[in-house]
């Protein structure tokens, strides 16, 4: 047997008659290097002198190295498709492969644009373009949409610009023009029509009527006049300033003046917008009622308060007695009392104290702090005359020791209802008093509203 030893065999004896295996590929390199095209050819040059060296070597060999070298070139190609495709061909660029060769960089250097944005390529360059164009529309589109003011906007601009026009708004100076204007308007006798044509030509200008919509018949008069402090800013320049007055008979009337004002050089003036017009008075109504009934009364606290802490506080507190004063109240609280105008019914003086209600603390609260809410009734100096009266006031507690914390003031929310009483016009008497100004006649959905009397005033 002819044993024949080759390079190839790595020293192992094969047969000469064996058929030739071929040699395993090395692994794929991972980063294979971006080989110019000059190299790949003298490459496959070396390659096939090579081959045609070993062809005197044996009809097996020659047939392995054949199949070896076909299976070797069939993965030499993917090598080199792997090593372009990794390095990039000019139009996608991996951020993992080697940097290429100057060559390489040298080669693609000399590619154009127009040869690089040529065919297919141009086709995307062109779809890119549109969709980055439909891009930036959209979004101006949606700048444009969400930049249009709704009515919310305006809305809040205005009331804005209004509260800043209210700032400014000369209220001080309009109520003291108004007020001699609101007297003359309200003013009214057939013999003195001439008079008051006069007195009111300053006002009735820009075609405004020389009576300020008087016919010239009848007679009213004014005995007083309350002008609102409250004056209502329309704009920038213009406002609207009520008042209410009392006519002979003893009715009220509310009038509305719509003034315009200028200021210039430090001074200012005003003007009608339009003849003043008579306007319905505020309504009449009830205040809510109040929560004493939801909660329950602290009954011992409460009688300690009726028969200990009250009576004599209050005999204090009506006298002005500020020794006896100070001891009830908590430090730092100020009172000077009623100043002695009043007196208690009880003996020694001592005002008598009813119906005593403090709630119970609930989960959390503060039971050293807490609101007295009584009943008590006041002697006037002459003895006779006697005013029973709610109060509530602040209580803590300090020490073990109950301490007052404020004045009395007026019980809110002890009685009352949300009901609306039904609606009666203004009646004067003529006399010391009268009627409050009439309220909003639609206040109330009542129809049994009781007209005025013969005797009444149906002036307006």
């Amino acid at each position: 047997m002819l044993i024949r030893q080759s390079a190839r065999s790595g020293g192992r004896s094969r047969s000469a008659f064996r058929r030739g295996k071929a040699a395993e590929p090395a692994p794929p390199d991972a980063w294979p290097p971006a080989a110019p095209a000059a190299a790949q050819e003298a490459a496959a040059q070396e390659a096939a002198g090579e081959a045609e060296a070993g062809k005197g070597k044996g009809k097996a060999g020659e047939k392995g190295r054949k199949k070896g070298g076909k299976k070797g070139g069939d993965k030499g190609g993917d090598k080199a498709g792997q090593a372009d495709a990794s390095a990039g061909n000019g139009w996608f660029h991996n951020p993992f492969a080697r940097p290429g060769t100057a060559t390489a960089a040298g080669d693609r250097s000399g590619v154009s644009s127009a040869q690089m944005w040529a065919g297919p390529r141009r086709g995307i360059l062109v779809r890119r373009l549109l969709g980055a164009f439909a891009v930036l529309l959209l979004l101006f589109l949606f700048a444009k949409v969400n930049g249009k003011a709704s009515k919310a906007d305006v809305r809040a601009e205005v009331d804005a610009r209004v509260r800043s026009s209210a700032r400014t708004f000369p209220r001080g100076a309009a109520q003291l023009w108004a007020a001699p204007l609101v007297k003359l308007f309200t003013t009214y006798d057939p013999d003195h029509a001439d008079d008051r044509s006069r007195a009111l030509e300053p006002y009735a200008i820009n075609g405004l009527d020389a009576q300020l919509g008087w016919n010239g018949q009848g007679a009213q008069s004014v005995i007083d006049m309350v002008v609102s402090d409250d004056v209502q800013v329309t704009g920038r320049s213009q406002g609207v300033v009520r008042a209410t007055v009392q006519v002979q008979d003893g009715s009220w009337r509310c009038v509305a003046v719509p003034v315009y004002t200028v200021e210039r050089g430090g001074s200012t003036a005003f003007g009608l917008t339009s003849a003043p017009v008579y306007v319905p008075c505020a309504g009449l109504t009830t205040p809510p009622r109040g929560s004493s009934e939801s909660t329950s009364n602290d009954t011992d606290l409460a009688g300690t308060f009726k028969d200990d802490l009250l009576p004599p506080f209050l005999a204090a507190w009506a006298q002005s007695d500020t020794d006896n004063l100070n001891r009830y109240l908590l430090p730092g609280t100020v009172s000077f009392g009623l100043g002695g105008a009043y007196t208690g019914s009880d003996d020694g003086g001592r005002p008598k104290v009813d119906n005593v209600y403090i709630p119970q603390v609930g989960k959390g609260g503060d039971a050293a702090h807490r609101t007295v809410t009584f009943t008590t009734t006041l002697l006037s100096t002459d003895g006779k005359a006697a005013q029973t009266s709610t109060y509530q006031v602040a209580v803590v507690q300090k020490n073990g020791q109950w301490y007052f914390a404020s004045d009395p003031t007026p019980a809110v929310g002890s009685a009352g209802g949300d009901q609306l009483p039904d609606v009666q016009p203004s009646q004067g008497t003529g006399g010391m008093y009268s009627h409050s100004p009439a309220p909003y006649p639609g206040a109330t959905t009542s129809t049994d509203v009781q007209q005025p009397t013969p005797g009444a005033s149906t002036t307006p």
